[in-house]
């Protein structure tokens, strides 16, 4: 039987697939959601991500870099090659909603172009001396499938539907799995809110929600999807963090969710700063400033950036602690709150409202194990 096996992860996400010839795939995601690599059949492809676009690619034969208009998910440029010498550009020439119908190389030459049917699977292939997989605004075009990974979920053009339905549920609609209410005048970037084509969809400002420039009988968009959309993504997003930290305050013995967590109670933070007390295990130690990240994904991004500064070659950090451990100072505003100790009256520590930099500190026996962080 010709039989294709899909595999999610519990959230939802596309994490293999299993053809009838026997090629495999398998994807893996970034704590917010993004594509970070796929592997097929044993060769892996990593992918680089500014925000929700995707701007490089990289595997061993190969490295390419996306550049887009202003604010915007349009394809302007494909850059391929290692390195500013040994790099040639090639130019997306597109349609009205921003989808790529050629690419030219410096010359002039047309080295990729393409036809499409309404919902976005090509119909003819005029020109492929340069691969080109990107589609619909947001969309990349995976060769082992078929599908279009469209950031929050992949896309079917060969059906005009998602493979998942929407991460908002009820509120996205009664058809959990539409693309957009008409392919030929909209766009959904994110996989997540349509939006009209052209110059309309915007990255950083909400979907705009208007009747289909072709209407032809679609329900109306819900108003409020926007507002609950991304609730729901900076819940997943948060949740994602989380796991994350607390897979590396396990696997490094690091105690910095234990004393800096962001679900220590604010009466245990204080007590830190007046008489030692470690806030989670209730023990009595020094009398330290006592601080806290805001949230998950604050905690998550300092380590994140100090472990990828000590883990370059060579290795930089800021500087040194009083032990000699490697030290990495994070700049990142309202990273966290907390307490510093007040001399003139013990009890009555001083509050911190915003601490803008994190610090991250790493074994000196091992640079690359941290065992703290924490705002300051």
């Amino acid at each position: 039987a010709l039989i294709t096996e899909y595999r999610y992860d519990c959230q939802h996400r596309l994490i293999g697939i299993t053809q009838p010839n026997g090629q495999t795939a398998s994807y893996r995601y970034d704590p917010f959601g993004r594509r970070i690599s796929k592997t097929v059949d044993e060769i892996t492809t990593e992918f680089f991500w500014q925000g929700d676009k995707l701007i490089a690619e990289h595997h061993a034969d190969r490295h390419r870099s996306y550049l887009y208009e202003p604010d915007s998910f349009r394809p302007l440029a494909l850059l391929e090659g290692f390195g500013p010498k040994a790099t040639t550009p090639y130019h997306y020439q597109l349609d009205h909603l921003g989808t790529p119908q050629e690419l030219t190389a410096p010359d002039g030459e047309i080295v990729w172009s393409a036809h499409y049917r309404a919902y976005g699977e090509i119909s003819r292939l005029d020109a492929g001396k340069v691969d080109n997989p990107l589609r619909f605004q947001g969309q990349y075009f995976d060769q082992e499938s078929g599908l279009h990974y469209n950031r929050h979920r992949y896309y079917n053009p060969d059906v005009g539907r998602y493979l998942t339905p929407d991460p908002v549920k009820l509120a996205g609609g009664i058809n959990a799995y539409l693309y957009v209410p008409n392919p030929t005048g909209w766009v959904d970037p994110l996989g997540l809110s349509s939006c009209p084509g052209g110059d309309e969809c915007k990255p950083n400002a909400p979907p705009i929600f208007l009747k289909p420039s072709v209407n032809e009988g679609a329900p109306a968009l819900p108003q409020l999807a926007h507002t609950q959309r991304q609730t729901r993504i900076d819940e997943l997003a948060e949740a994602n963090a989380k796991q994350k930290v607390l897979d590396w305050e396990q696997k490094y013995d690091m105690h910095s969710v234990e004393k800096h967590g962001p679900e220590i109670p604010d009466n245990a933070l204080k007590q830190r700063s007046i008489d030692g007390t470690n806030p989670t295990t209730g023990a009595r130690g020094t009398i330290n400033s006592s601080s806290q990240f805001k949230t998950w994904g604050m905690q998550l991004h300092a380590i994140n950036k100090a472990m990828g500064r000590m883990q370059s070659d060579p290795p930089f950090p800021t500087g040194l602690d009083g032990r000699g451990n490697p030290v990495v100072i994070v700049e990142l505003p309202g990273a966290g709150r907390g307490y510093k100790p007040n001399r003139r009256d013990v009890n009555d520590p001083k509050y911190i409202e915003n601490m803008d930099r994190a610090e991250v500190r790493f074994d000196r026996n091992n640079p690359t194990r941290p065992f703290t962080a924490f705002p300051k």
